[in-house]
């Protein structure tokens, strides 16, 4: 098993989209499992592990405590010097597979501007209303 995340791990970054791995970033929260070991080796056999475990959405690579976080959520990442965090290789792929598809007939009529505008004008509160929420008025 070892062997095997270590050499899934020599081809992962390739055919990844971009913006699919971050470096100097980690992810908190939904944790799945902690991995020490063979996973926390580096940030490529935890994205290598993440690709094995099927309810991996994203993981977080710390190189200071040598540890390997799988997530259920690709939650927002946020700035950590020593990690690297990444989506699963199957989420990565069903994004970048959507962002590659033509538009429906709904975004199409958003994108040419045929979706009904807002009001043009709000009307105004009525007097009992107002000094219902601002009694100090």
């Amino acid at each position: 098993m070892i062997l095997a995340l270590l050499i899934a791990s020599l081809s992962l970054p390739h055919g990844l989209p971009a913006g699919a791995i971050l470096h100097g970033e980690e992810r908190r929260g939904a944790v799945l499992v902690r991995l020490e070991g063979a996973p926390a080796l580096s940030w490529q056999a935890c994205a290598a592990a993440c690709g094995y475990h099927e309810a991996c959405q994203a993981w977080t690579h710390n190189a200071y405590q040598n540890r390997c976080t799988l997530h259920a959520a690709p939650l927002t990442p946020r700035p950590f010097p020593g990690a690297v965090t990444g989506l699963s290789p199957s989420l990565a792929a069903r994004i970048e597979r959507s962002s590659e598809r033509p538009p429906s007939a709904r975004e199409r009529e958003a994108l040419d501007g045929g979706l009904s505008a807002p009001p043009a004008a709000i009307s105004p509160m009525p007097e009992s209303a107002q000094s219902q929420l601002f009694p100090e008025r």
